[in-house]
């Protein structure tokens, strides 16, 4: 009886190339599928995000602008338009947006998150708790804050507050005496980032 290695074998042979042959198949139907045949309304909305998050917000207006040509009731494109527009300091174009979506979808928690961001930063604190609370409600996820992983990627350093932590303070400081009130904190509230799903 002879004694076959492995790498001899006639079938083993075939088994791996077939193997090898699928898996670059496999590879190159990945690769075509996630980067080439992406629909056009797609490329733009990705393209927006990551413009977004590199802060680049004019480009990312006009690409999530490109996005809503093919889907007008997009709320994750309105919602980006909303979030750009804030960012930009357009704060009531940033409303309307914001209003648009969850008019579209009133049980999308993002939208009434950062709208509770927007009426922070415009100290219009009784509309911010009642955004916070309400997208709480909707997705309780939201109060952990951002995921360890997202502040890896965009190199957040320390843990930013959160949505819950900042209506359970805006409540508290709103009940002490006028006078006595901090109600914000630029240092601590500029931290606070949007929301995104």
């Amino acid at each position: 009886m002879q004694n076959y290695h492995k790498t001899e074998d006639p079938i083993y042979k075939i088994l791996v190339r077939i193997s090898l042959f699928l898996f670059i198949l496999f590879s190159l139907w990945l690769i075509w599928d996630h980067f080439i045949n992406r629909p056009e309304d797609a490329k733009h909305y990705l393209t927006a995000n990551n413009a977004f998050k590199d802060k680049n917000y004019d480009l990312a207006l006009k690409e999530y602008f490109k996005s809503l040509k093919f889907n007008q009731e997009d709320v994750y494109s309105l919602e980006g338009v909303a979030r750009s527009y804030m960012e930009l300091k357009l704060y009531d174009d940033s409303e309307n947006f914001f209003i648009k979506a969850i008019n579209i979808d009133s049980d999308f928690a993002p939208a009434y998150a950062n709208l509770g961001i927007l009426y922070d930063r415009q100290k219009k604190y009784e509309l911010a708790i009642f955004n916070y609370k309400k997208a709480l409600q909707l997705d309780a996820e939201l109060s952990k804050g951002m995921h360890w992983i997202d502040r890896l990627l965009y190199d957040v350093r320390e843990t930013p507050s959160n949505i819950a932590d900042r209506a359970i303070y805006l409540e508290k400081q709103l009940n002490l005496p006028e006078n006595e009130r901090i109600l914000n904190l630029p240092n601590i509230d500029d931290k606070q980032l949007n929301y995104e799903r």
